[in-house]
């Protein structure tokens, strides 16, 4: 119950409101942006790279355009090379835009483990996404550096598999140990044959 008390106002409003009567909290932490938007470095790397290598492609094959257009040469090669390097250097600018985008979803963010559910809540729009205790199926710890962690969860969505990573979580241990709790917690109905 700790956790709740380090939360803001909103987030502890927040949490309030999705809790139903005589929901226990087991976890709660808000994640931190910094170490969120430190985990997002390695994308905005490879979004630098590719606007890097295709800004001068873009440039030369507006170059080759404009030239083309002017000279009455073939426009069909320029245009070619220009509708693959212009949107990959749109794309790298997109992904170099990833560290401020994990750091807003951070901000934005609480990780709520109860006795029956994870909820992933929004405090701004008071969205709230729930994995209840049946639908996951592991958890595993992809890093821990001062205190802070990445969790990756599998759970069950619409019949198939599916992974939620959560990067930035405070005390990311209990975080994983409250999670694997929670997975296995949850009663299992054996169906026996009828004879």
């Amino acid at each position: 119950m700790s956790g709740l008390l380090r939360l803001n106002e909103a987030g502890r409003r927040a949490v309030v409101r999705v809790l139903a009567p005589a929901e226990p909290i087991v976890f709660v932490t808000s994640p931190d942006p910094r170490e969120a938007a430190r985990g997002a470095m390695p994308t905005l790397a490879a979004g630098a790279l590719i606007a890097g290598l295709s800004a001068p492609i873009a440039w030369v094959c507006f170059h080759a355009v404009w030239q083309a257009a002017t000279g009455g040469a073939s426009l069909i090669l320029p245009l070619l090379f220009g509708s693959v390097a212009l949107p990959a250097f749109l794309l790298g600018l997109y992904l170099v835009l990833a560290p401020w985008a994990a750091y807003r979803r951070a901000q934005d963010s609480v990780l709520l483990i109860t006795d029956r559910r994870l909820l992933m809540l929004s405090v701004r729009t008071g969205a709230a996404e729930a994995l209840p205790a049946r639908a996951i199926l592991g958890v595993e710890r992809k890093s821990a550096e001062r205190g802070f962690g990445t969790l990756e969860i599998r759970h069950e969505a619409r019949g198939d598999e599916a992974e939620t990573i959560l990067t930035g979580i405070d005390n990311v241990l209990d975080a994983e140990l409250a999670i694997r709790r929670l997975s296995l917690d949850h009663t299992v109905t054996i169906i026996t044959p009828v004879h």
